[in-house]
């Protein structure tokens, strides 16, 4: 005890004269080295004066202690990192069919006459996929059967399953008979609802020969559902309609039996004055009126298995059915004392009577909801509604199904039991809609007949791992087999013919939604998946066989990008990942065909989306399905902006190609395109002009110019070329030189023409793109006629012109602006003016949606400021309000 005294003073710490050898501190010997440590090598400094000193690094000695330590650091066996973003079922488990994969197969490659190729679409939540699912329970009836709950078969991808809503497009190949007892193969692509993906719906409309377009009976026609139209008519699709949720009028709404007839009666008048009123009606070859008696236009609820047209549901009356259904339409009644048809609205005592539809449809269809609805699960009931049904269609349902289910999933069996097939459907289709070979012209009008094999990929279709793509491809003529070589060409082909490439066929596949039947051949008329052959391919790709002569031109690519006006700017949060990045935004560029990604001056990558929705997947996929849990910076959202001018050039200055030479000079000024007819005929196609001819000045097109738009002839024949080339709101180049001798002017025009395509696609203001101007080119003088001149030197000149004059005439910065669609109660309306008010938004009209009480809001906000808009609405409108 003493000698610890001795060591500690009173507070415990260590004496250090202590005498105890176990804490003395060892003498240093000068002599020797100095050794300092660091993680791999030990740095040895000499005790040689600082002059002649040096200092020596030697490997340091790793005990095996170390090394043991450093191998647990990594499993011994690594486990498989398989990333899985999309619902596939492998070959292994393929679901039954109550028909043959190969008969199917068999018949598509054999009978193309027995094809039918066509796209659902329709507006959010109209009930496309819901359609598709009946469909794959009746036809996996081992596997779906009895399931009566939404599949969303079509929806596989991993964003779609969370968020219920459709993002890509998807096909499925289905064999259903008709009427008639014959199969047919239903090549069938369910589309996205959502307008920011029209893209997809764009693409798939290249793909099939007819539409099928759902209406929401609640919501009637919608601004989208006019979009699509127009977009249907534009491609020359012929088109029928299916009248969607019939069940909502009866249940949620609650209407009375007239008013729910005229309330499907309104929609299809106004589809049908729609149609007739629409600036491309001229152009549609296929008929323009869409009726119930005509055969076009089915009724359907998805959620409780319902689908019938007039004849379809004549046949549970009559056996003339042809006679009998063409008068369950229209202003015909029925007088039941004399059980006959009239043309008169009452009897011989002025009593009313009920239109023939509400007779012989609507009201067995009531009485089956209504008893089924008041009835208890008790046996009486059960008798009763057996009675009912037996009386009017002929079925009925088993005692356990109705006393042991609850009322919904009664209701649903016992449809199921009245409408247990899809024969109206097939009718409808297999009548309306034209065979793959008499659409092939509408195509293909501008490419070579003489091809062994033709076929056109519209999208690339990624894989569950996303590390690779296939090719969803439509066979126009000829066959494709694996391991066939073919020329793909690419979306710049008709400006430059190296762009393709011959390419292997690895495999191709028949679209199953969730699942693709791997094929050994496919003929003209399929739709069908390829893979092995997109190293070339981004939005789309025109192919041939490998023996063909080359295309003179290839497939148009629509311009899926002119809607993107959506941007921000991304980098890495580690620099040392930036290949990754590029390499996940190259799969972005193709798998997203609206997606635009731009490399600044400064070098930081703008990906460019037509919304927040649509970016929000695009961020989504760059990191976690292109990448691995990719860490990137994004910025504050941002809009494409666009350059205009507001007055004429207020001087002509003109432009040298050289300020030293001044060899030839040009002189252009600018001014706005007040013109809004011949704006939008030129964005939409109906005003084209083909630049690739030497003589411009095509008589049709001086004719429209001036009877159409009141342009005098010199003008006319004066028009050179129309941008920017997506040609939104587009630019027109004029000559408006008065010299008689313009061939020095001709000389130069391919020249002058690509400068000016250059100037407007990039302005002088902020690189955005010119819109909505007019350039003229007042003269172009030549100063030495022994100058040897180039397009280089011609092209950047014109270009500078182009700038000089728009310069000149008070340039302008236009705001891309959303046109906004919300489906609300009366009250809301007043919510969302405010809410559009804080983000310089206004409402433009307010329409009652008839029969219903919501009404439809249109109103326009700015890209900027529309950031959270939707989730705002939804939120301080307590969920009555959507947009749409």
């Amino acid at each position: 005890m003493d000698e610890d005294d001795d060591i500690y003073d009173e507070f415990g710490n260590l004496i250090e004269n202590s005498s105890d050898e176990e804490f003395n501190e060892p003498e240093r010997d000068e002599s020797q080295a100095l050794v300092v440590e660091d993680s791999s090598k030990s740095l040895i400094k000499s005790s040689i004066p600082t002059s002649t000193a040096e200092t020596i690094y030697i490997d340091q000695v790793v005990s095996d202690e170390t090394n043991n330590n450093n191998l647990l650091d990594e499993p011994v066996i690594k486990p498989i990192n398989e990333k899985k973003f999309k619902v596939e079922r492998k070959s292994d488990s393929f679901p039954n069919l109550i028909y043959s994969r190969d008969y199917l197969v068999s018949t598509m490659n054999s009978n193309p006459d027995r094809i039918r190729n066509f796209a659902l679409v329709g507006d959010i939540g109209s009930g496309k996929t819901s359609l598709v699912d009946l469909l794959v329970k009746y036809t996996h009836s081992d596997d779906y059967g009895q399931n009566f709950e939404d599949l969303k078969f079509m929806d596989n991808y991993k964003l779609e399953i969370e968020r219920g809503l459709t993002i890509k497009s998807n096909c499925i190949s289905l064999l259903l008979p008709d009427s008639k007892g014959r199969s047919f193969v239903l090549n069938i692509v369910d589309t996205p609802g959502v307008v920011v993906f029209n893209d997809e719906v764009m693409s798939s409309l290249n793909l099939v020969d007819g539409v099928v377009l759902i209406l929401d009976l609640v919501n009637g026609l919608t601004s989208r559902d006019k979009m699509l139209i127009d977009l249907i008519i534009q491609k020359n699709l012929h088109m029928v309609i299916v009248l969607n949720k019939l069940d909502k009028l009866i249940l949620e709404l609650r209407l009375p039996l007239k008013d729910c007839y005229l309330k499907m009666n309104n929609i299809i008048e106004d589809v049908n004055e729609y149609i007739s009123s629409n600036s491309f009606i001229s152009g549609y070859k296929w008929p323009t009126r869409l009726s119930p008696e005509l055969g076009n236009v089915l009724f359907s609820s998805c959620k409780y298995n319902i689908l019938f047209n007039l004849k379809s549901f004549g046949k549970f009356y009559n056996s003339s059915v042809d006679t009998f259904s063409s008068k369950l339409w229209g202003d015909i009644y029925y007088n039941p004392k004399t059980n006959k048809f009239t043309r008169k609205s009452t009897d011989e005592q002025n009593s009313s009577l009920n239109r023939s539809f509400v007779s012989f449809i609507l009201e067995p269809i009531y009485k089956v909801f209504t008893h089924t609805l008041t009835s208890s699960s008790t046996v009486e009931d059960y008798k009763k509604l057996s009675s009912l049904l037996w009386s009017n269609f002929k079925v009925s349902i088993n005692k356990s199904d109705f006393l042991k289910n609850d009322i919904d999933r009664v209701l649903k069996i016992i449809f199921k039991s009245i409408f247990n097939n899809f024969e109206p459907l097939v009718d409808t289709i297999t009548t309306n809609l034209p065979t793959p070979h008499a659409y092939i012209q509408n195509r293909r009008q501008n490419i070579t007949t003489n091809l062994t094999m033709l076929a056109e990929v519209t999208k690339l279709i990624e894989s569950t791992d996303g590390k690779s793509f296939d090719c969803l491809v439509r066979v126009y003529t000829g066959s494709i087999k694996p391991g066939d070589q073919i020329k793909v060409y690419g979306e710049n082909y008709n400006e430059d013919k190296e762009d393709f490439r011959i390419e292997t066929v690895d495999a191709i596949y028949l679209p199953g939604g969730r699942y693709k039947v791997p094929l050994q051949e496919a003929k003209s008329g399929s739709i069908i998946i390829v893979g092995g052959i997109d190293s070339i391919i981004r939005k789309g790709a025109s192919l041939t066989a490998v023996d063909d002569d080359f295309l003179d031109t290839s497939f148009d690519i629509p311009k899926y990008s002119i809607d993107s006006v959506f941007k921000v700017a991304i980098e890495p949060l580690n620099p040392s990942e930036l290949p990754l990045l590029l390499e996940g935004l190259r799969k972005i560029n193709k798998s997203y065909l609206s997606s635009v990604v731009n490399v600044e001056e400064s070098g930081e990558h703008v990906l460019l989306a037509p919304g927040e929705l649509y970016m929000d997947c695009v961020l989504h996929d760059l990191r976690f399905f292109f990448n691995d849990d990719l860490q990137i910076k994004v910025s504050d959202p941002m809009a494409k902006f666009s350059e205009t001018c507001i007055e004429s050039s207020f001087i002509n200055i003109p432009i040298y190609n050289n300020d030293d030479t001044k060899d030839i000079q040009i002189s252009i000024v600018s001014e706005p395109l007040d013109d809004d007819k011949l704006s939008n005929d030129i964005q939409t196609g109906k005003l084209n002009i083909n630049l690739q001819k030497s003589n411009n000045t095509d008589k049709k097109f001086v004719q429209v110019l001036k009877n159409e738009y009141n342009w005098d002839s010199l003008a006319a024949r004066s028009v050179w070329s129309f941008g920017p080339s997506d040609l939104q709101t587009p630019d027109v180049l004029v000559d408006d030189t008065l010299s008689s001798d313009k061939s020095t002017l001709e000389s130069f025009k391919n020249s002058i023409v690509q400068g000016f395509n250059w100037s407007v696609n990039q302005g002088p203001l902020c690189d955005e793109p010119i819109r909505n101007t007019k350039f003229k080119i007042l003269d172009l003088v030549l100063n030495n006629s022994d100058a040897t001149l180039n397009s280089s030197q011609i092209i950047p000149m014109s270009r500078r012109a182009c700038y000089t004059g728009f310069l000149t005439a008070k340039p302008r910065l236009m705001e891309p602006i959303y046109k906004l669609m919300v489906k609300c109660t009366y009250k809301s309306i007043n919510v969302i003016k405010q809410l559009l008010s804080k983000r310089r938004g206004f409402i433009d009209a307010t329409e009652p949606i008839a029969g219903t009480p919501f009404f439809q809001v249109l109103g326009y906000v700015p890209v900027i400021d529309s950031v959270g808009l939707s989730t705002d609405i939804q939120l301080h409108c307590s969920h009555q309000a959507r947009c749409i």
